[in-house]
């Protein structure tokens, strides 16, 4: 189990073991787990309570880049940014590592379309959506929440690593479905010959009211096309001017309607959870108007499915989420299946 899906009451099996040609089973297990490069970043970076960051490098077909944004939940207040919460992930430790993940990022899974692909993969730590760059007093609490400059710096290796890939694919689950929204234009500006697609997993980032975020001190690095200063702003709004500035790139949200841990953070700061299923359907029918925007909407009360066994069993409409996603990633035109439950 990884740490930030137990955090959020999710029981999510991570599955283990790789596959090799001429390898056996344990052998090839250690082979893919030895391809990733464990990276401290130094420098400005941190986690929450200070600690070092660290970060993942996967070296395959320089020519197709998967960048992983991990998720890791929520700090916003005293009670949600204590030592001990449950609320967020305040460090990356070896329950982070994405050796024998599943899903995804299962490169034992010969069927898994990505596990040739080279790959950057940025934990979080800090509780702030991989948007922060500050230090936030919340009473007795004092957090450094630096998660944009800890993507920033994990890009950064990622831009020098991989020069030139032909497809990229910015994804990430739970925080970092709002990571890889909010880091994917300067992906887009730093590969302008790549196709690239964003695809978020489970977090719409909905809220009763518009949100501001001028405490974590994201709105000092909006990207260029979401100048909104210290106004109050929707993820919706953020999403539209995203796919308006960049017509040539699909975005697209994987979600369970009913998804707990969403309903929890959208609790949490005030508002009825059982009003969340109705907007998040809302929202996606008014996003799906952008003709380059797609959308997954599963049934189901579960948070997260490209890191579980769902990315492999997951079927609505008639429409399996590993070949959705593939298709995807490798520029096809793709349906927007919804459970109509």
């Amino acid at each position: 189990m990884r740490r930030a899906l137990a955090l959020q009451s999710l029981a999510v099996a991570l599955l283990s073991g790789c596959g090799g040609e001429d390898a056996g089973p344990e052998q090839a297990a250690r082979q893919t787990a030895d391809t990733w490069q464990r990276v401290e970043a130094g420098g400005a970076t941190r986690c929450a309570r200070g600690g070092r960051f660290v970060f993942w490098i996967r070296r395959g077909d320089p020519k197709k880049l998967v960048v992983f944004f991990q998720g890791g939940g929520g700090c916003f207040s005293k009670e949600t940014c204590a030592e001990g919460s449950t609320w967020f992930d305040d460090r990356v430790d070896a329950q982070d590592d994405p050796r024998g993940s599943g899903g995804l990022l299962d490169l034992a899974d010969r069927q898994n379309p990505f596990r040739d692909w080279s790959w950057v993969y940025i934990p979080s730590c800090t509780g702030d959506v991989h948007t922060g760059d500050a230090r936030v007093d919340y009473g007795s609490v004092e957090v450094e929440q630096r998660g944009w400059r800890n993507a920033r710096a994990a890009l950064g290796r990622g831009f020098h690593e991989f020069p030139s890939p032909a497809s990229v694919l910015v994804t990430g689950w739970s925080a970092g479905s709002v990571g890889s929204a909010w880091h994917v234009d300067e992906v887009v500006r730093r590969y302008p010959d790549a196709r690239v697609t964003q695809l978020g997993d489970s977090l719409a980032f909905l809220f009763r009211r518009p949100i501001q975020l001028k405490e974590w001190g994201t709105n000092r690095h909006f990207p260029p096309f979401f100048r909104v200063g210290a106004r109050r702003w929707t993820m919706e709004e953020f999403l539209t001017r995203l796919a308006q500035a960049h017509p040539n790139v699909t975005f697209a949200r994987f979600n369970h309607a009913s998804d707990s841990v969403q309903q929890r953070f959208y609790e949490g700061v005030g508002g009825n959870p059982a009003q969340f299923p109705g907007r998040l359907r809302a929202v996606e029918r008014r996003l799906k108007r952008l003709p380059n925007y797609r959308s997954y909407l599963a049934c189901g009360f579960e948070h997260c499915a490209l890191p579980t066994a769902e990315f492999s069993t997951l079927r609505v409409a008639g429409v399996p989420l590993r070949e959705w996603v593939r298709d995807l990633a490798e520029g096809r035109d793709v349906d927007c299946p919804e459970c109509r439950g």
